[in-house]
């Protein structure tokens, strides 16, 4: 089992964006307003800073957590999630760092690390899909909970994270 201090720091970042990468993902595939977006990546964060039980065993996806809440506790500013998820190429650009993830799980992770962290990325673009209706009127009437465009996409996360349908 490996820590995320294991990797240079390019690939600490990378690792560390994963779950809010999923979250772009699903966003980017079914635009919707402001408030939806926002929804989609605060459920997405929110998963994947709570899952921590889950995947007690998976210490490269617990050493992350550890990272990303020093990082808040140090007040650091993170990017804008609506403006990551709806910038030109949003969808393709997370969708190719997503591959070079797996890339680089395959490569040096444990199997079994690699596919706890593929899941958690995974779960957290599923919770950003559910976190904010779709369509429907300005009043909400009409809005589904994960539309066609979102389920696709998380089928597309799992192709680039290389998961088993």
């Amino acid at each position: 089992m490996s820590l995320i201090t294991d990797y240079s720091s390019d690939e600490q970042l990378l690792l560390m964006q994963g779950p809010r990468l999923g979250a772009i993902v699903v966003s980017a595939a079914s635009p919707g307003r402001a408030s939806e977006t926002a929804a989609e990546g605060f459920a997405a964060i929110k998963y994947a800073m709570t899952s921590e039980g889950e995947f007690l065993g998976n210490t490269l996806i617990n050493s992350i957590l550890y990272q990303l809440d020093q990082l808040a506790k140090a007040e650091t500013k993170f990017k804008d999630y609506n403006q990551l998820a709806t910038a030109p190429d949003a969808k393709a650009n997370a969708l190719g760092q997503l591959t070079r993830i797996a890339d680089l799980l395959d490569a040096r992770s444990d199997p079994a690390e690699a596919a706890g962290y593929k899941q958690w990325v995974i779960n957290a673009a599923t919770a950003a899909s559910e976190g904010g209706k779709e369509g429907g009127n300005f009043l909400g009437w009409g809005a589904v909970d994960v539309n066609e465009a979102e389920r696709a996409a998380l089928a597309e996360i799992a192709a680039a994270l290389r998961i088993a349908s």
